[in-house]
């Protein structure tokens, strides 16, 4: 029995157990179904943490779906995801690599698994001011340096840029690094021909979707994977652990139903018809927008759903506004060179005609040059995530907390990623984009 239909039962009892809205809500009327689904784990409706009917049973069509050794539903986010598969292979003094555009999720992985990081940076990409792969040859020359547990990346970026991980997996396998993938923004490359190909299919061993950014589902809906590629003296029992460590023991049924919903629209020829009606309807309106002088990040190997867009001759950030005041367009994020915004299952034709037409008809000043891209430098780090947790620390003036050692995690979001974490120096670059009073450890 699916998840769906166990909850679509009628119960017949009286239930004196958490939640105690009985399946009714008072005061939500808009959310009587949500109700009508929120149970505890009552005799009969299986229990997240250890599964053996309905979940485990939902979660095993669905690494048969993703060709996956198992699936793990999670109510908690990608974040959840994250952790769980750093807790699962990584233990204290660990060495690890981490590409610095990963989501600020992965640094507090690496504070309650006690790992020592190394940072690796991506490749930058200066004319849409993003960044771009991480370079399969840098991550060989760091792992003939130094014997790493696990190699952690992003892909897709927030921006739709995929990297290499079929090569970067080789490379891993060959100096025994396990290969944990944030493919959070990629939850519908499973079930495209037209899209990238998945994680997963190229080899990586942990690989964490969120079903909500791109694929439908509501807020905190994800998945983790483990690949059937996975070294084989791998217990992978203990990834159940690791999520449990992390999880709610209340976890809401109606996100693992939804969560079963999601992946069964998305595998039906009604869930195909419509990732390709997205892109279509996306290439569609880049096309169009191409012939006013638009642009935008595309290339054979970057996310066809992402709409990345600039001009060089206007300002992304007054774009963005302009949307917002004229039209009520609401975009996902914005720099000096461009606006994304974020498309998925509920991104119809409809909506993207809206914003082609609003966009043709905003009026923008025209810029005499086009800004410097402002990357961050690469971190100094002084103490490792770990310990600066655990540090007391004080605030100084701008002007006496050059070299110091930060207490702050300053990040921007979106997209999540730390230009600053705790236990690295502060370096003249991050004075210029820090507020006057700095946190630094003592």
């Amino acid at each position: 029995m699916s998840i769906i239909k166990l909850l679509n039962k009628k119960l017949d009892r009286i239930l004196f157990t958490t939640p105690s809205h009985g399946q009714k809500s008072p005061y939500l009327p808009n959310l009587e179904g949500f109700y009508n689904w929120d149970y505890s784990e009552i005799e009969g409706f299986d229990n997240l943490s250890d599964p053996s009917g309905a979940i485990l049973m939902a979660q095993g069509r669905a690494s048969d779906c993703y060709g996956a050794k198992n699936t793990f539903f999670l109510t908690q986010g990608a974040t959840l995801g994250i952790l769980a598969a750093m807790k699962s292979v990584i233990q204290e003094g660990d060495r690890v690599l981490v590409a610095r555009n990963c989501h600020k999720a992965v640094y507090n992985g690496l504070v309650v698994t006690c790992a020592r990081v190394d940072w690796l940076m991506p490749s930058k990409n200066d004319y849409f001011g993003i960044y771009g792969e991480i370079d399969p040859e840098e991550v060989e020359n760091n792992l003939k340096l130094n014997q790493y547990k696990a190699l952690i990346i992003t892909s897709p970026t927030y921006e739709g840029v995929n990297s290499d991980i079929e090569a970067i997996s080789k490379i891993c396998k060959q100096y025994g690094v396990y290969l944990i993938v944030d493919e959070a923004h990629g939850a519908l490359y499973n079930f495209s021909q037209n899209l990238p190909r998945t994680a997963l299919e190229q080899g990586a061993d942990f690989v964490i979707n969120s079903l909500h950014k791109t694929a439908g589902a509501p807020n905190q809906c994800a998945l983790l994977h483990v690949s059937n590629e996975i070294r084989e003296d791998f217990e992978w029992r203990q990834v159940q652990r690791s999520i449990n460590l992390f999880n709610t023991s209340s976890p809401s049924y109606p996100l693992l139903a939804a969560i079963e919903a999601t992946i069964n629209f998305l595998h039906s020829k009604e869930g195909a018809k419509a990732i390709d009606d997205l892109i279509t309807n996306v290439e569609n309106f880049k096309r169009d927008l191409r012939k006013e002088g638009w642009e935008f990040y595309d290339n054979e190997n970057s996310d066809p759903t992402k709409i990345l867009i600039k001009r060089p001759d206007v300002s992304g950030l007054e774009l963005s506004k302009k949307l917002f005041e004229e039209f009520h367009i609401e975009d996902e994020m914005a720099s000096n060179k461009g606006v994304l915004f974020l498309c998925g299952i509920g991104t119809t034709k409809a909506k993207l005609d809206k914003l082609k037409n609003a966009i043709k008809k905003v009026k923008l000043t025209k810029q005499q040059s086009e800004p410097e891209v402002d990357f961050q430098p690469f971190p100094f780090v002084k103490m490792l995530p770990f310990e600066a947790f655990y540090r007391d620390y004080a605030f100084v003036s701008k002007e006496n907390a050059l070299l110091k050692i930060s207490s702050q995690m300053v990040v921007p979001y979106p997209p999540g990623i730390g230009i600053l974490y705790p236990g690295e120096a502060i370096q003249e670059w991050h004075l210029e984009h820090l507020g006057d009073d700095i946190g630094v450890i003592k």
